[in-house]
């Protein structure tokens, strides 16, 4: 103890002997050197990539028009090696527009097809008959004309013999009274002509009774013509049966609604197939060429025309390739506030399936405008900035932001701090870059 006292006393005497060492000043800061860029109108190339998907170009899902029991499945020729089991159209089928998928059993819609048929040929046979009717109407009709022309000539032969008997009663009255002739010889022409008178008046009925007849054999001929339009309404309406139940009969034939592929088999040979639409049989997709379907946000969605060019990158398949915008929604999607956007690929092999993931990169030109370096822009308290250089310092503003690269960023206007107008660009400003290194008010120094 006595020990460890005295080295402490020598210590502190030590250290009390030692001189204290005098403050140094602070160095002053070196100012940062920066570069600076004035704002130049300038197009800036837009990059979109967005994920997508692979569709199918058309996809149909097939049901029964009509409930039936289906008879069989068309055989598949494609699958003409496979076993027994595996020669039917089933899905992976490639199939031709028309082409048999399965056939329905309906005996009932067959033997009706059957009686609409003899309908039609029995409403044939009445027009038939009533086409013959109305010709022998017109044949009697011209009969009757014959028998008036010949009536009329027998009046006119009348007419003659009444006019000269006629006048031979006058001239005998008056040669009996002077004597010429005598009372029994006037008597006898008196008769003659009396016979005359009868014969013009029988002569007459006659022609009223062939104009009677021609009147009925025109009514007749009508009667006809009408009676066949009848018989071809009636038929028109037994074919229009026909017809009808000949495109149910159509039902029963399943088709392939253009070139595709089957995707979806729900069906067997003996299956009852109700007519409900809820029930479908088959699913057949176009394949040929397949959509690749791709959502834009709405900040680019003025940038997509059709037409345009895009670089595609499916999943599984390399290398990439190109293609061209082929339609658009054009209207924005209200809940993800995106522009679906279509490209329609040609698929003849069938190497792209339905449902591949996709990615796609579209580039556009960005009308041009008063442009920064990216490096340029920087962000404070969530807010673009860029750094003004003013007596030396940085002046830190806020800006408006248009679009941008990678390199180049479109500004808009600016706002000072403690202000709330906005100041549209001139190019004549100055800006400090890179804004990274930078705070507001900060001394600076430009550099070459």
């Amino acid at each position: 103890m006595r020990k460890f006292l005295l080295l402490a006393s020598l210590a502190v005497a030590g250290g009390c002997n030692r001189s204290t060492p005098t403050a140094t000043a602070p160095v002053p800061a070196t100012a940062p050197v920066v570069t600076v860029v004035k704002p130049q109108r300038k197009t800036v190339q837009r990059v979109v990539e967005q994920p997508g998907t692979v569709q199918a170009f058309e996809e149909v899902t097939l049901f029964a028009k009509i409930p039936g029991y289906v008879r069989a499945l068309s055989a598949d020729p494609d699958k003409a090696s496979h076993s027994e089991h595996d020669r039917l159209i089933d899905i992976g089928s490639r199939v031709k527009k028309d082409q048999i998928l399965a056939e329905l059993s309906v005996p009932e819609l067959e033997e009706e097809f059957k009686q609409k048929e003899a309908t039609a040929r029995q409403y044939a046979a009445e027009v038939q008959q009533a086409t013959k009717a109305h010709a022998a109407a017109t044949a009697g009709v011209t009969a009757a004309k014959a028998q008036v022309a010949e009536a009329k000539a027998g009046l006119t032969r009348a007419q003659a013999l009444y006019d000269r008997w006629q006048s031979e009663a006058t001239r005998a009255a008056k040669l009996v009274t002077g004597g010429v002739i005598d009372a029994q010889t006037r008597d006898e022409t008196v008769n003659q002509f009396k016979a005359a008178e009868a014969g013009k008046a029988e002569a007459d009925a006659k022609v009223t009774s062939a104009d009677a007849a021609v009147a009925k054999a025109q009514a007749d001929a009508e009667k006809a013509i009408a009676d066949v339009t009848t018989a071809e309404a009636r038929l028109d309406v037994a074919k229009a049966d026909v017809r009808r139940v000949d495109a149910l009969r159509g039902y029963t034939r399943l088709k392939a609604p253009f070139d595709g592929i089957v995707t979806r088999r729900a069906v067997s040979a003996g299956d009852f197939t109700a007519a409900d639409g809820k029930h479908s049989l088959f699913a057949v997709a176009r394949i040929d060429p397949v959509r690749v379907v791709f959502q834009v946000p709405e900040a680019d969605a003025g940038l997509v025309t059709a037409g345009q060019d895009v670089k595609l990158a499916l999943q599984g398949l390399s290398p990439g390739g190109t293609g061209k915008v082929t339609r658009t929604s054009w209207s924005l999607d209200p809940g993800s506030r995106t522009l679906r956007v279509e490209v329609d690929l040609p698929n003849p092999e069938g190497k792209v399936r339905p449902g591949t993931y996709a990615k796609v990169r579209l580039t556009a030109d960005v009308p041009p405008d008063w442009s920064l370096p990216a490096a340029a822009v920087g962000k404070a308290n969530d807010e673009a900035v860029v750094y003004l250089v003013e007596d030396g310092k940085a002046v830190r503003v806020g800006v408006q932001l248009a679009r941008g690269d990678a390199q180049t960023t479109q500004v808009l206007r600016f706002k000072r701090s403690g202000t709330t107008a906005w100041v549209d660009f001139t190019g004549t400003e100055l800006i400090a870059t890179p804004s990274a290194s930078l705070s507001d008010g900060q001394p600076i120094s430009v550099g070459p």
